[in-house]
């Protein structure tokens, strides 16, 4: 499928005019957590689930080691992991020191594979149906008297037939 994006309207604070612009945003699809990766893993490998669990794992808290010794960690083609942080300026470099740190953070690079991949993903524009949501139509409005859609809760009509 790809990326999807939806347009927003945007005033950015940079822009003295507050003229309003319009950016592409991107739409996620989807999340894949912990334990289906490692279900999906397992099952294209053929080896037992926990053994996929405790590899991940362990790559995990050694990189977390390494990064917290300031190493950047390299995955092959998966991509490196590189600490980093966001610092504040100073006039003067004696005003630089550690206090001027305001946030750590983990740059990650994508390296061969996911350079290729990005390279080749479609982007296209998400159609986003017209439905009012309130009432669940499509025609924006109408009778609300029964908003789920079923019968009007009558305990004499018999559900099963």
């Amino acid at each position: 499928m790809g990326l999807q994006y939806v347009v927003a309207k945007r005033i950015f604070g940079f822009d003295k005019d507050k003229n309003v612009k319009y950016v592409a945003k991107s739409v996620g699809a989807g999340e894949l957590d912990f334990d289906k990766l490692c279900a999906k893993v397992s099952r294209i490998l053929g080896i037992h689930r926990k053994t996929v669990d405790l590899v991940a794992a362990g790559l995990v808290d050694i990189m977390s080691e390494e990064i917290d010794d300031g190493k950047t960690v390299r995955l092959g083609d998966f991509g490196l992991f590189r600490p980093s942080f966001v610092g504040k300026s100073t006039d003067t470099e004696a005003g630089v020191s550690a206090s001027n740190i305001v946030r750590k953070r983990i740059l990650f690079f994508p390296g061969k594979a996911f350079s290729q991949m990005l390279g080749n993903m479609s982007v296209t524009k998400m159609v986003v149906p017209d439905t009012d949501y309130t009432d669940g139509s499509s025609n924006g409005g109408g009778d609300n008297s029964n908003p789920s859609g079923g019968n009007d809760g009558d305990q004499g009509e018999n559900p099963l037939g």
